[in-house]
């Protein structure tokens, strides 16, 4: 058995009686007991627990709350309750939640504020100090106006909570403070300026630095653009945004907070006097960043976030780190599943075939001694394929099988070719098998094929426009088909 922290003391107990156990902990070896102790401040002293279904009212008594479940409502209710005095809303991540329920015994929240002048910064500085490294909750006036507030959770003496307060509103206040300097130092150059620093910083040891990494953003984001005919200001947009896309990447703020990474990029553009269309890009071309993040809206994030994650996935498989079983320490599998979720939720109509090929081809022009991951690459996007239309989708997997050829080779690239056709084609196969309509054609097919292979007939090549009567067809769909 493994642990994080020290194992002090062991109560094992089955009704009333303790359960004879041993742990060896280090040089030592502890054994069971009734005896535990309460909260390390209110009630240090030892308690003991005299049968096994006393277990949480003995150390509610001590200050300390067992049940995870318990604590979240004391939590979510006193957070309400601060929140409503405040004449706020708290903003109440569900991943802070979790970790602030683990993190302490007997939760009391504690009201701070800080300087209204911190105001000033962007919400998502303030939210990711109070966040990041605080597990503060911001305070919200309106859905992107926040109050000068914060809630922290306590785990100390209920008593003393203006002594709380005061010392998280002094580490807020440094903190925000810093923040300040980074964010009015950052915006005296123009965003374009950090980009030669970028060659200071290596993407990956054989692939160079994210200086050389964003000339082949922009490579890749020029065929994308070239497939999908974009008008000439969309292009100008499209370079632009592939060019600055990275380049927050080497300021002071998301050097201290890399969370901000495209967030701090559409601000510093911005104030540099990039388009709308531009800074938009910068930061969506990062979405989505999981499987419930939103999708980039703006055709510059989409273009140039395709653009930068089909670079990383032909570069990291040029290499050779195909990821297998749990381990994949580059997201390549989360990239592209992006690639194909951005592509079929904006309808690009883009050749992802074509794509890999140009990109394996440009990745063997400058590492020639490599073997081309072309192949791998096109087995990996139809395998991610299946995964989405399977589990995303609902689609059987016999109809995706169906669509995307299984394992032949010819199939697999016409399906790269046209993604929109192939989810298209899916989920129509799955309609008709809802309705019965599949079940239907089946028949008819199968019973066409046994009365032709009964037939002495001879093979032969037939022009429907020749041989069918479309006067007779009622259904438009019919007609047009």
């Amino acid at each position: 058995m493994r642990f994080s922290r020290p194992i002090r003391w062991l109560v094992a107990l089955c009704d009333q009686e303790i359960l004879p156990l041993e742990i060896v902990n280090g040089d030592s070896t502890i054994t069971s007991d009734r005896l535990s102790r309460g909260h390390r401040i209110l009630h240090p002293d030892t308690v003991s627990i005299a049968q096994a279904a006393e277990y949480r009212e003995t150390f509610r008594a001590v200050y300390v709350e067992v049940d995870p479940k318990q604590r979240q409502q004391i939590i979510e209710k006193d957070i309400e309750t601060i929140s409503q005095q405040l004449t706020g809303t708290a903003d109440i991540p569900e991943d802070l939640l979790t970790e602030v329920i683990n993190l302490v015994e007997y939760p009391t929240a504690v009201a701070g504020k800080f300087d209204p002048e911190f105001l000033n910064l962007p919400t998502e500085v303030i939210i990711t100090v109070m966040v990041k490294h605080q597990r503060y909750f911001a305070v919200k006036k309106s859905a992107q106006e926040l109050l000068p507030n914060f809630i922290t959770i306590a785990n100390g003496d209920p008593n003393k909570k203006d002594i709380i307060a005061q010392g998280n509103e002094r580490v807020i206040r440094a903190r925000l403070a810093d923040a300040q300097f980074f964010y009015t130092s950052d915006c005296d150059e123009p965003l374009d300026s950090y980009l030669p620093q970028l060659e200071n910083v290596t993407f990956q040891k054989e692939l160079g630095t994210m200086r050389y990494k964003v000339d082949r953003i922009m490579d890749m984001a020029q065929q994308i653009s070239e497939q999908l005919e974009v008008r000439e200001q969309e292009q100008e947009e499209i370079e632009s945004t592939a060019l600055l896309c990275k380049a927050d990447l080497v300021t002071q703020m998301v050097y201290e907070f890399p969370e901000l990474q495209g967030i701090m990029g559409q601000k510093y553009a911005l104030a540099s006097g990039e388009s709308e269309e531009v800074a938009q890009g910068i930061f969506e071309h990062y979405l989505p960043r999981g499987a419930k993040d939103i999708m980039p809206k703006s055709l510059t994030g989409q273009v140039v976030g395709i653009a930068d994650r089909l670079d990383t996935l032909i570069s990291i498989f040029g290499l050779g780190m195909i990821p297998t079983g749990s381990g994949d320490p580059f997201a390549l599998r989360r990239a592209a599943n992006a690639i194909i979720t951005v592509t079929w939720e904006a309808e690009l109509p883009i050749n992802l075939a074509q794509l890999l090929l140009q990109g394996c081809q440009a990745f063997m022009a400058d590492h020639g001694d490599k073997e081309s991951p072309l192949e791998a690459l096109q087995t990996f996007f139809i395998q991610r394929i299946q995964n989405i239309l399977q589990d995303d989708f609902n689609i059987d997997y016999d109809l995706v099988n169906a669509v995307l050829g299984e394992a032949d080779a010819e199939y697999m690239e016409r399906a790269l070719q046209n993604l929109l056709d192939v989810k298209d084609r899916s989920e129509f196969l799955q309609e008709i098998r809802s309705n019965g309509m599949l079940d239907r054609i089946y028949e008819t097919i199968n019973r066409s094929t046994r009365l032709a292979a009964k037939g002495d007939l001879e093979y032969t090549e037939l022009d429907p426009s020749k041989v069918v009567r479309t006067e007779y067809l009622r259904s438009p769909l019919n007609k047009n088909c």
